[in-house]
């Protein structure tokens, strides 16, 4: 039996053009989940850490805000702090999007209360973040739910991390307790300084 070669290619075309399918490139459609950002706290004392959360996106994030310019490409998870009180916008950025919360402060500190120092610190992976505890009653000890401390009194804490994040750690005394950030960037991470208005005193400046 001879085929008819001419009336094969016809009546393919005629099958790929009913079933909508064409000769190409295939193209598919990119979902971006909406994104947004929560705070851990509606408000916080003077020199006291705040966790802002961001969630959608592409999974890296640009914080940004009054005093504070730092890409931190490895994780959802920023802690700000500031030595002044008011309302401060702190926004996210991903994949062309952006979402904003406020962070209240209040109070005006206190130099006989429990205070740990810096209240958050940028550092990347591999770094030693340092911190420092005045107050309270001499007596301290420290803990932190992302390390085991195999000596955690004293006066100072070092510490470095082998993951990336938000790293929390509480030092108590004479009944009183506070706590400190530490934000581990990746090692791509970029940390640009910024010229405060105000002192110089935590991660929330570009440290």
């Amino acid at each position: 039996m001879k085929t008819n070669k001419k009336y094969l290619a016809i009546s393919l075309v005629t099958i790929l053009a009913v079933t909508g399918m064409s000769f190409g490139v295939l193209s598919f459609a990119q979902t971006v989940t909406p994104l947004s950002c929560s705070v851990n706290v509606s408000s916080v004392n003077v020199n006291q850490p705040t966790i802002f959360t961001a969630t959608g996106g592409n999974g890296i994030y640009n914080w940004s805000g009054a005093n504070l310019n730092v890409t931190n490409s490895g994780g959802n998870q920023f802690a700000v702090s500031y030595p002044q009180a008011g309302v401060y916008a702190i926004t996210v950025t991903s994949a062309g999007q952006s979402a904003t919360c406020d962070m209240n402060v209040v109070g005006t500190g206190s130099t006989n209360a429990l205070a740990c120092y810096p209240a958050t610190q940028n550092v990347t992976l591999g770094q030693v973040a340092t911190l420092s505890v005045t107050g309270g009653n001499g007596v301290y000890t420290w803990s932190s739910p992302d390390i085991t401390i195999a000596n955690p009194n004293g006066t100072g804490f070092s510490a470095n991390y082998a993951t990336i994040g938000v790293k929390t750690l509480t030092v108590t005394s004479g009944g009183l307790i506070t706590t400190c950030a530490v934000n581990v960037l990746a090692n791509n991470a970029i940390v640009v300084p910024v010229t405060p208005s105000l002192p110089n005193t935590g991660g929330g400046y570009g440290r």
